[in-house]
């Protein structure tokens, strides 16, 4: 059966090349530090105590030194802040709010655990960055918008400086820069200027690049941090590369100045994705750093479904070691919304075997992979359940990807919309990350801009293979079935079988969203005949995902695909015409 998959062939060599190596090298490299990342809401939702709770007992259990909350950690404290020279910014929030976040922080604090604010900047307060809004920034301090007089600068520097001492619990703050209100992806810096108007000519100013705005920016937050006797991270994220130059510039630059400051490192070039390749900053910088993945698999079904990569995991780990020295922390996201955790989920599996390479990054795969089932389902079930869970790492990266692209959103299935921007975004971002890979890319290319007929069978094909996969598996699952607990059987079976549905689903759809395109741009009678079969199919498997799970399940609603359906049926012509 034929099998291209990512980072197959790179696991192999590395399993092979590195072995050796490795064991020379396990005992010379002192033992890194276990991170975990989750989102604020974990901390703050009554509805989430039972997962909080959880979570402070797997703190515990594998020895976790650093947390870092995501998804509002620091805004949720600029609202308390009294930011010195800067009167007009009013204070907000509740005081049962703040007092109820210090507690929650005060317990990692009260077990010896770092604790880490992370989030997206550069933000300024207001409604946002060019709103007509009293209370936005730009409106209170008009000033602030020419940078020769360091008013901006200042304002990040005493923010961050109240952020500490306002929150002492809180060690670190931690930064990604795209996808935020000045930095965003299309227009970057709008409303800020180096110089007013009649001294456009005059100074040095004149002169700074783009990267200049990101180096000043971190420079002002590290000596705002450095002043609290705390840290400043940055997480090197970019969606493309011409943004990961930019920051590397700014980096470098820091790094030159000495400045004292961290880095965390996704284990990957730009956003989560198994197809791409190593992260660049992290292999062209020299300041301490995190190596950072994602467990819960925001992209790759929640956890609602198994995805297992140990092996990725483990090559990526003993590649950044072999190109960053000052790599210190191995750290993974282990909760997103909800009740998408990998604790007590299959994916655990990922953040176990992280644990493991954090004390040997060359120890055998296969060890950890049985230590850990036999730990959970038993001697005589583990051989069969390994087998079942290694091979969600393939089954995922076929549905949720075409040679790296998005084809899903954010793990459930895709709407039109959605699909077909980040269909072009990804696929873009894709070609670019890797511009050497001219077979893949010219797949890709073909793939956003020209589907054809064997563009759709290999996307086919793919998803074919990962149903015979997913059987595989579930024959394995009740191969053991006598050794497995009626709650675990029934846990791990009902997940196999809604795998094995999305992958179901994900035909029809791709195919569809495929030829939704080649109608759109060069239309033909027989791909339209063939659209309208594909839309039929999965007007039939609505219903029957309906039957089986309603309207509300996370991965696939019945609503969702009537609703895709919909969308492509009002934007074509009529079959008739």
């Amino acid at each position: 059966m034929l099998k291209v998959k990512a980072l197959a062939t790179l696991i192999v060599l590395s399993m092979l090349g590195t072995s050796l190596q490795g064991q020379e090298n396990a005992g010379k490299r002192s033992e890194l530090d276990l991170a975990i990342g989750f989102r604020l809401g974990l901390l703050m939702d009554p509805q989430l105590e039972a997962s909080l709770e959880m979570t402070q007992q797997k703190i515990l259990q594998y020895g976790v030194k650093e947390v870092r909350i995501y998804g509002g950690g620091n805004a949720i404290a600029y609202k308390y802040l009294d930011i010195e020279g800067f009167p007009k910014i009013e204070q907000g929030g509740s005081l049962e709010e703040k007092a109820k976040y210090e507690r929650r922080l005060q317990w990692f604090k009260d077990h010896g655990v770092r604790i880490t604010l992370s989030g997206g900047e550069p933000s300024l307060p207001g409604t946002d960055y060019y709103s007509d809004d009293k209370n936005s920034f730009f409106n209170l301090y008009p000033e602030a918008r020419y940078l020769e007089n360091g008013l901006l600068w200042k304002f990040y520097e005493e923010r961050t400086y109240a952020l500490f001492k306002t929150f002492p619990q809180v060690d670190a703050t931690d930064y990604f820069l795209w996808e935020t209100p000045i930095l965003d992806d299309l227009n970057y810096f709008p409303g800020i200027k180096w110089q007013k108007p009649l001294t456009w000519h005059k100074g040095e100013n004149q002169y700074y690049s783009q990267a200049d705005y990101l180096t000043e920016f971190m420079a002002a937050v590290i000596r705002g941090a450095n002043r609290a006797q705390k840290d400043f991270s940055i997480l090197t994220f970019s969606h493309y590369p011409y943004q990961e130059k930019l920051l590397l510039e700014s980096l470098k630059e820091l790094e030159r100045r000495n400045e004292s400051f961290l880095m965390v490192h996704k284990s990957q070039s730009g956003d989560w994705d198994p197809y791409k390749g190593p992260n660049r900053i992290m292999m062209e910088t020299d300041t301490r750093a995190s190596l950072l993945f994602d467990g819960v698999g925001e992209y790759w079904g929640r956890s609602f479904i198994p995805y297992c990569f140990p092996e990725e995991i483990q090559v990526r780990v003993q590649h950044a070691l072999s190109h960053n020295k000052a790599i210190r922390t191995l750290a993974m996201r282990t909760y997103w919304e909800k009740d998408q955790t990998l604790f007590e989920n299959y994916n655990e599996v990922n953040l176990y075997a992280l644990s493991r390479f954090a004390k040997d990054p060359y120890v055998d795969v296969g060890k950890v992979w049985d230590d850990w089932a036999m730990d959970k389902f038993g001697k005589e079930a583990a051989p069969a359940m390994v087998k079942a869970l290694k091979r969600t790492n393939d089954i995922a990266n076929s549905v949720y990807y075409f040679k790296g692209v998005w084809v899903q959103e954010h793990s459930k299935m895709a709407s039109l919309d959605y699909m077909t921007a980040q269909v072009l975004h990804t696929g873009k971002s894709m070609v670019k990350w890797n511009p050497d890979d001219i077979k893949n890319n010219a797949l890709i290319e073909a793939f956003v801009y020209h589907p054809t007929e064997e563009i759709i069978k290999m996307a086919m094909a793919e998803r074919e293979e990962a149903l015979v996969l997913c059987h595989e598996s579930i024959s394995d699952i009740e191969s053991v079935k006598k050794f497995l607990s009626k709650k675990e059987y029934q846990k791990v079976k009902g997940q196999f079988l809604l795998m094995e549905d999305f992958v179901k689903l994900s035909m029809p759809h791709i195919e569809a969203y495929l030829r939704y395109i080649i109608n759109r741009d060069r239309p033909t009678g027989k791909n339209r005949s063939a659209l309208s079969r594909s839309l039929r199919k999965l007007e039939g498997i609505a219903t029957q995902m309906d039957k089986k799970y309603g309207t509300t399940n996370y991965l696939i609603s019945s609503d969702a695909i009537l609703k895709f359906v919909a969308d492509i049926e009002e934007r074509i012509e009529p079959l008739h015409k």
